[in-house]
């Protein structure tokens, strides 16, 4: 990996672990002040803001950091600056006419899931959906630009700030002002980058023939798969809850998602700077080079999500309650459903980020399809019935059937394929570290039991990876190459760790 793509990750993965990790510690604290009840309210506001964000979208995610490194590739430095004037003049106008459909929806809803709160708080609380949505329109045009640019110095700086402003209004706001302050907590972290657009605007909005052609096309697909993409990666089920159920089980369902999805964040932060680098590769023609970088990044993301996420699913039923407090033991069977789902569908990580670079975006329209027609089956088919239950498995079906599809199409038609042995060495790795963390929550139980799971699952885990030369499989030096890459500070921890899963010398050699 070069060593700019490896600054890249690290950055981008602070930058995303940051607000992560704010959203996580945020969400946990105003969950115990909060309650089930109120926490179902604000997990319903989250989503009705959350979508009409993947409406307004118009391609401003993905265009930036699929055409500006590439663009700069071919030394057309001066198209960016039109470029970027059209998606962002062409998102805020999309943003205002859908802010519009959001207050009439919100509006709407105050006879329903906000009818627990008075008549003020409701207003109240509708002008900080209103006033979230713009800011976080506003913020994602700028950090998705920075991440076209590849600027990820500037991208974690503000992206840290950002966070720890959001868990400290999150948590203030939730204690003195309950549901409306535990909302406002989202918008103090769009704030600061939302702040930073106006210069942008400025640029004037001009694209060629060519590349416009190209980009309806692109953009239009784009936007119609982040719509899609939403309701079905989305809280989607949380609708279906709210309607079959009660406001109580959103609250509970909420949280298990939580869990689910500060694990879910992991590809994202970890893979930031791979579609600006496919895409980079991708205008130079560097196939090889792509087929390389594809197969060893999908190791590395198994290695890392698939201990955590069963690990995670292992200690739910203690760690649930610990975190978001005894009233929310009941969620804890439901994150253990979607982290299990978790585990298998984050191997496709780096299939949609390779997928994007090349422009294919069709498969990822079907999929996304295939996978919105199973959330309203399976929405209808099992939630009136089972529940919570029936909202997890759900969501858990779903996410493995879309990743399955595009996992297939890359292999098939793409020609890159997974690295499919080393894979099945970390899944029966990742199983026994999870076998073991059970076991000792099962038998012990409580939160001192999370003490011994912990050390127990990761010593379980790298004696499992060292036995099954996982490291050989996929790559007999990546070891040593990731360790030359870390900070000299770093490298005695990082050689402790990484040190034990290369393949012995002889090995090496006979490898070479």
């Amino acid at each position: 990996m070069a060593p700019n793509f490896a600054r890249n990750t690290l950055l981008g993965a602070l930058s995303g672990a940051a607000v992560t990790l704010s959203g996580f510690v945020g969400s946990a604290i105003a969950a115990r002040l909060l309650g089930p009840d109120d926490l179902g309210v604000v997990a319903y506001v989250v989503w009705c803001v959350t979508i009409a964000a993947a409406v307004s979208i118009m391609g401003s995610d993905v265009v930036p950091q699929r055409y500006i490194p590439s663009l700069r590739a071919m030394g057309k430095d001066d198209e960016v600056d039109g470029l970027v004037g059209a998606v962002v003049w062409l998102a805020m106008l999309v943003a205002v006419a859908v802010g519009v459909v959001l207050f009439v929806y919100l509006d709407g809803s105050r006879g329903g899931a906000l009818a627990r709160l008075s008549s003020q708080a409701q207003i109240v609380v509708i002008v900080i959906a209103m006033t979230w949505f713009i800011c976080w329109r506003m913020s994602d045009v700028y950090l998705f630009n920075l991440k076209g640019e590849q600027r990820f110095d500037t991208l974690a700086r503000i992206s840290t700030v950002s966070a720890l402003l959001r868990v400290t209004t999150t948590v203030g706001g939730a204690w003195l002002f309950g549901i409306p302050g535990a909302l406002a907590g989202n918008i103090a972290g769009t704030f600061i980058p939302a702040s930073r657009i106006f210069p942008l605007l400025r640029k004037k909005p001009r694209v060629n023939r060519d590349l416009r052609r190209e980009l309806v096309g692109f953009t239009m697909v784009s936007w119609t798969i982040a719509i899609i993409g939403n309701l079905v990666f989305g809280r989607t089920q949380i609708i279906f809850l709210e309607h079959y159920s009660t406001i109580g089980a959103v609250g509970l369902f909420a949280a298990a998602l939580t869990l689910a999805e500060i694990a879910a964040q992991l590809p994202q932060l970890l893979l930031s700077a791979l579609l600006p680098r496919f895409s980079e590769q991708s205008g130079q023609g560097a196939h090889d080079h792509m087929m390389r970088l594809y197969t060893t990044m999908t190791a590395l993301m198994a290695m890392l999500m698939l201990p955590l996420c069963l690990g995670l699913a292992a200690i739910a039923p203690a760690l649930i309650p610990l975190v978001f407090g005894s009233d929310f033991a009941d969620a804890a069977p439901v994150a253990s459903i979607l982290l299990i789902a978790l585990a298998f569908s984050s191997l496709g990580g780096t299939t949609l980020q390779l997928i994007l670079s090349l422009g294919k975006k069709r498969i990822l329209l079907i999929s996304n399809a295939v996978g919105l027609a199973g959330v309203i089956v399976l929405g209808f088919g099992l939630i009136p019935r089972y529940g919570l239950m029936g909202a997890a498995w759900s969501r858990g079906i779903v996410m493995v059937l879309v990743i399955l599809i595009e996992i297939v199409y890359a292999a098939a038609l793409l020609g890159f394929h997974p690295p499919y042995r080393a894979l099945g060495s970390i899944a029966l790795a990742a199983v026994a570290q999870g076998a073991v963390a059970y076991a000792v929550v099962l038998n012990i139980g409580g939160a001192v039991s999370l003490v011994i799971a912990f050390p127990a699952a990761i010593i379980t885990y790298l004696v499992a990876l060292r036995l099954f030369g996982v490291m050989r499989l996929v790559d007999p030096e990546l070891a040593s190459r990731l360790i030359s890459h870390v900070p000299d500070r770093a490298k005695p921890l990082a050689s402790l760790i990484l040190g034990p899963l290369s393949p012995p010398t002889t090995e090496r050699a006979e490898q070479d």
